[in-house]
């Protein structure tokens, strides 16, 4: 044991298994970026940033692409692809490279609060999650935010940091707010933490820059970027924005929302956010649980490790309540990436300090908390139990009573409520056999009259260590795989159709587009698509001022009409081409071409079908 201790205590050792967590993340996240699906966001972030970095439109313009954020979320991939080339290819990789950034600034934050090996873990803990890689490779939002958030902590955190890299840390935060409005919340929370712990004077200083940046990073998008926060801030309190708001008498019937908020949806996806992000939001909850009840002095950790808690938990509920509140709940799985590493760093800035005995109460509340959480991840899990399985296993139940009392009492579909009930049972026995271990350690402790109070930290670092390893597994991360196809070569895919359409349609041709895949047209230059329709139905009305709402960036039927009748090429996505579109194309006038092979070999969806209209 003390030549294991002696080797581990080798600096380079530590380091060596830092890079090599560092390699295991580039290469599961280049295999990533080949075999995951795009989605709607992913092609409108790379889209209309090379719409913007090479001149077509500008943003926030009247009649031009709907900008639907503040600007550096498309003009950061933007300008990436003008230098180096439009494609899925080119934004994925460059997130590859931002996530290798953002491990780097982690590694540096846990070695300077922790040590080498509290650096390795946490490198690790990154490049086991399969969800973070995913999240951090596709071309989205999320794995612009992180490096930022990293490197800012990196900047601020620390003893006695220079002035300069407070006041870059302040810009760093801005520039985050730039980039998501929802990341808003985190330059105020800065700024009150730089009083908190350097004073006034530098306070006030480092709030006087974030305002000044803040306005001149407003100053090339005036007035219009004010469409922004017109769609952001609530109306009752920001009545000047009206002229940069859609009047209300300007909207038609929007579609109905594919997800709504309610309770069983709030309850599921919070497991699965907890599920997929176990090690990082368990450290966070952990160290609030093991959280001493006297914290004085106010030591350099301390501060940092209340500075990281507030960060954590304002962002976390923020985004909760954004998502549970709009029409797409299911987003919650994604935002969380934007700031669940705060739970890593804040279990290597607190763990010296963490209370070592607990009295019963905080024990009782403590495996309550892990009881609770088992089951509801557990829970969450129900969706990946095999079909095949489960309906074999139904059909061997038929005739077994407490099966059939559970049916005729629980009025489910026999397919949802074996899976639930499965999960349900594994979940408690998943329970009771951790508490069996916690016993059996407890046990085996030399001193027992003490070992059941100091028996929190040992389950907290039995819980972290058996989901360090379950991280990679569809129990945990690669769980809930949405984007995946197999082993398929999805960037070669999208290259295929792109060119096939480039070989069909002329550069300058006018495209009506009704899909969800808007990267396909960073394969054919030149071509103009009505650009309300890239969002699709997120900005589609049924009725409503057909102007007011064009000059907005929005759409309606009767502006649907017009256009599939002034284009030249008709494209329309299968799934989602309606009834009317088909009459019209089927009808006189114009000249189904070949559709385009899959642009996803694993969704028949991604298909799209080609027609030409016929000039006479």
């Amino acid at each position: 044991m003390s030549r294991v201790r002696r080797i581990l205590s080798i600096p380079w050792v530590a380091y060596l298994a830092a890079l090599a967590g560092g390699l295991v993340y580039a290469a599961n996240a280049f295999f990533i970026a080949r075999t995951k699906t795009s989605f709607l966001d992913e092609g409108l972030y790379l889209y209309k940033g090379w719409l913007f970095a090479t001149g077509v439109y500008q943003p926030y313009q009247d009649y031009g692409v709907w900008t639907n954020h503040l600007p550096f979320v498309f003009l950061i991939p933007g300008y990436i692809q003008k230098w180096f080339g439009p494609g899925l290819e080119t934004g994925r990789t460059f997130m590859i490279f931002l996530g290798l950034t953002t491990s780097l600034g982690l590694w540096i934050l846990a070695r300077r609060w922790g040590g080498n090996w509290w650096a390795a873990a946490i490198v690790w803990a990154l490049a086991l999650n399969p969800i973070q890689i995913k999240v951090y490779t596709l071309a989205i939002s999320e794995g612009l935010i992180a490096p930022m958030m990293a490197w800012m902590l990196v900047l601020i955190l620390g003893v006695k940091r220079p002035t300069w890299q407070i006041m870059l840390a302040v810009l760093i935060s801005v520039v985050m707010m730039m980039t998501r409005v929802n990341l808003a919340f985190v330059p105020p929370i800065l700024v009150f933490f730089i009083i908190w712990r350097y004073g006034w004077k530098t306070g006030i200083q480092a709030g006087l820059l974030g305002i000044a940046a803040l306005i001149i990073f407003h100053i090339p998008f005036w007035p219009n970027i004010l469409k922004a926060w017109a769609w952001w801030l609530p109306k009752s309190l920001t009545p000047f924005l009206a002229p940069w708001r859609i009047p209300a008498a300007a909207f038609g019937i929007a579609p109905l929302p594919d997800e709504t908020s309610n309770p069983f949806t709030i309850f599921l996806y919070i497991s699965l956010v907890f599920r997929l992000y176990f090690v990082a939001l368990v450290s966070a909850l952990g160290v609030w649980l093991l959280w001493p009840r006297r914290t004085r002095p106010l030591t350099e950790r301390i501060r940092a490790s209340v500075f990281l808690s507030v960060l954590l938990l304002v962002l976390f509920i923020a985004h909760m309540q954004y998502a549970f509140s709009s029409a797409c709940v299911s987003c919650i799985q994604l935002y969380t990436a934007n700031f669940d590493f705060l739970g890593l760093l804040l279990i290597v800035v607190s763990y010296r300090f963490l209370a070592r005995e607990l009295p019963a109460w905080r024990r009782l509340v403590m495996f309550s908390a892990g009881a609770l959480l088992i089951f509801s991840v557990g829970f969450s899990t129900y969706e990946d139990v095999n079909s095949a399985f489960a309906n074999a296993m139904i059909d061997r139940m038929d005739r077994f009573y407490p099966w059939n009392v559970l049916r005729h009492f629980v009025q489910i579909q026999p397919l949802m409520l074996f899976r639930q009930t499965f999960v349900i049972l594994l979940s408690l026995l998943t329970i009771a056999l951790f508490a069996l271990v916690l016993f059996i350690i407890a046990r085996r402790l030399p001193d027992r009259k003490t070992a059941g109070r100091r028996i929190g930290l040992t389950a907290l670092n039995l819980l972290l260590a058996s989901a360090l390893l379950l991280s990679p597994t569809i129990i945990l991360g690669k769980g809930n795989d949405f984007f995946d196809c197999g082993n398929t070569n999805v960037l070669q895919s999208y290259k295929e159709a792109g060119d096939y359409l480039a070989s069909v349609i002329p550069p300058s041709s006018k495209i009506y587009w009704d899909g969800r895949l808007a990267a396909i047209f960073l394969y054919t230059p030149g071509v103009f698509v009505y650009p309300p329709q890239l969002n699709h139905v997120h900005s589609y009305y049924t009725g409503g001022n057909a102007d007011i709402l064009y000059r907005f960036s929005h759409w309606n039927d009767a502006l649907a009409r017009q256009w599939i009748r002034e284009a030249d090429f008709i494209l329309l996505q299968k799934e989602f081409e309606q009834d009317w579109e088909i009459q019209i194309v089927s009808g006189a006038g114009y000249k189904r071409l070949d559709s385009t092979p899959k642009l996803e070999k694993c969704r028949w969806q991604s298909v799209i079908d080609v027609y030409q209209r016929i000039k006479p």
